[in-house]
C-alpha cells in the first residue's frame, strides 16, 4: 500500500452540483487518511464545450461565461465549503482558483489526479500523465452536449482507470468502457450524521418539490397541481435551481428556496414528509437519496440514475407511473394515513448504507487500484 499521496481534484466549475459535492466529501475522507488533496476550481469554465466543439469563443465569452464571473465576483469562496469547514481535515486540504484549467505546473506535485468530465479528459491528456488519472463518470455527456463520436474516442483511449458512480451509467458506456467499477456517490456528513437522529413520527409539511426546468420541472408542475387539485390543504414548498418565472405562473403562492446551504437542505428534508424529484435523466441523483437518509420519501422514475440501487415501490420510495392524477391520488392517501408514512419512514435508513461518506475518498482509490 502507497504511503500518504497527493492527489488533485480538478472540478468543471463552481455551481453547486454533484462533482463539487463529492469533491469535497472525497476530500475530507482522504485528508483524514493521511492524504494532502488539491481541489482545482476553474473561474472562467466549459471552455472546451463552447470554444473547442466549435461553437466559437466569442459565444462563450458572451453567452456562458456571465454568470459563473458575477458569481466569483459576488462569492469568491469553494461552492462547498461548509463541508469542508465541518471537518477537521488537519490543513491537508487547499482549494485553488485557476482561469480555465490548472497549469502543467500546479498538477506537477500531484502523484494523481481526479477529473470529473470528458472536457477534462481532453484538457489534461498532455498537462498530467494519463496513467495516473482517475475519470469520475457520471453520465455520458453526450446527452446533453452530443458529439457522441468525440466524446467515445476520448474514453475508449483514456489510459487512466474510468470509475462511474451508477450500474446505470455503467450500462450507459458499456459499448466502449468494458466493465468499469461502480463507486457510488455518498451522501454528505450532514445528512448522514443529522438524518439519522430524526424522529419516525414528528409532525412535517407535505411536499418539497425539486425544481429544475429542464429535469421534468413540467411534469412536475401537473403533479403538484393534481395534488392540490385532490387534497387542497396540501402544504409545499419549492427547491428551484432554475428560474423560477415560469413556477410563479403556474404555482401562486408558494414558498420558493433556492441556493441553500447544506445545512438548510438537510432541514427542509427533515420538514417535509415527500420530495418530489420529477428529473427524467441523472447519471446518479443525489436529492432522492439525501431525503431518504432525513425520512422524507422520495417521488421519483424508477429507472432514473442509481435509483435501482435504493428504491423500493411503496415501501420506501413512490414511484411515478405516468398517470398524473393516479399518483396525485396515491400521494394524498398516504399523507392521510400516518402509520403508512410512518412505516415508510422507518424503512428509510436501511436505504441509505451503500452511500456511506465515511470511507468514499479510500474506495475510489481502491476501486483504481491505488489501494
Amino acid at each position: 500500500m502507497p504511503g500518504n499521496l497527493s492527489i488533485g481534484i480538478v472540478l468543471p466549475s463552481n455551481i453547486k452540483g454533484g462533482p463539487q459535492k463529492v469533491t469535497a466529501i472525497a476530500a475530507v475522507d482522504l485528508a483524514r487518511s493521511g492524504h494532502r488533496v488539491s481541489i482545482f476550481v476553474p473561474v472562467l469554465p466549459y471552455y472546451y464545450y463552447s470554444v473547442s466543439l466549435g461553437q466559437g469563443y466569442w459565444f462563450w465569452l458572451r453567452h456562458r461565461l456571465p454568470p459563473y464571473v458575477k458569481d466569483w465576483l459576488h462569492n469568491r469562496k469553494f461552492t462547498f465549503q461548509d463541508l469542508l469547514n465541518e471537518e477537521d481535515v488537519f490543513g491537508r486540504v487547499s482549494v485553488q482558483f485557476v482561469a480555465r484549467c490548472a497549469s502543467r505546473r500546479q498538477v506537477a506535485a500531484c502523484d494523481y489526479l481526479i477529473v470529473h468530465t470528458i472536457a477534462q479528459v481532453a484538457e489534461y491528456q498532455h498537462l498530467f500523465p494519463q496513467e495516473r488519472q482517475i475519470y469520475l463518470l457520471q453520465h455520458p455527456e453526450e446527452h446533453v452536449h452530443r458529439h457522441a463520436d468525440i466524446f467515445k474516442a476520448l474514453r475508449k483511449s483514456f489510459k487512466g482507470e474510468i470509475l462511474v458512480s451508477s450500474p446505470f451509467t455503467a450500462r450507459e458506456v458499456i459499448d466502449h468502457v468494458s466493465n468499469p467499477p461502480v463507486v457510488p456517490n455518498p451522501i454528505s456528513p450532514i445528512f448522514w450524521a443529522q438524518g439519522r437522529a430524526y424522529d419516525f413520527g414528528a409532525s412535517r409539511q407535505d411536499m418539497l418539490f425539486f425544481y429544475g426546468a429542464y429535469k421534468g420541472g413540467r411534469e412536475g408542475m401537473e403533479i403538484v397541481k393534481a395534488l392540490l387539485a385532490v387534497r387542497p390543504r396540501t402544504t409545499l414548498t419549492v427547491w428551484a435551481r432554475d428560474s423560477v418565472a415560469e413556477l410563479r405562473q403556474a404555482l401562486s403562492n408558494v414558498t420558493i428556496v433556492q441556493n441553500v446551504s447544506e445545512k438548510h437542505l438537510c432541514d427542509l428534508y427533515l420538514g417535509h414528509s415527500f420530495l418530489l424529484f420529477p428529473s427524467t435523466y441523472e447519471g446518479f441523483g443525489m436529492p432522492p437519496i439525501e431525503a431518504l437518509a432525513c425520512g422524507c420519501i422520495p417521488v421519483l422514475h424508477s429507472e432514473v440514475g442509481a435509483a435501482e440501487l435504493y428504491a423500493r415501490n411503496g415501501e420506501n420510495s413512490i414511484y411515478m407511473n405516468g398517470n398524473v392524477m393516479d399518483l396525485a391520488g396515491r400521494i394524498a392517501s398516504i399523507l392521510d394515513s400516518p402509520q403508512i408514512l410512518r412505516a415508510m419512514r422507518v424503512a428509510a435508513p436501511e436505504s441509505v448504507q451503500p452511500f456511506d461518506p465515511n470511507g468514499y475518498g479510500q474506495r475510489l482509490l481502491r476501486a483504481a487500484g491505488i489501494l
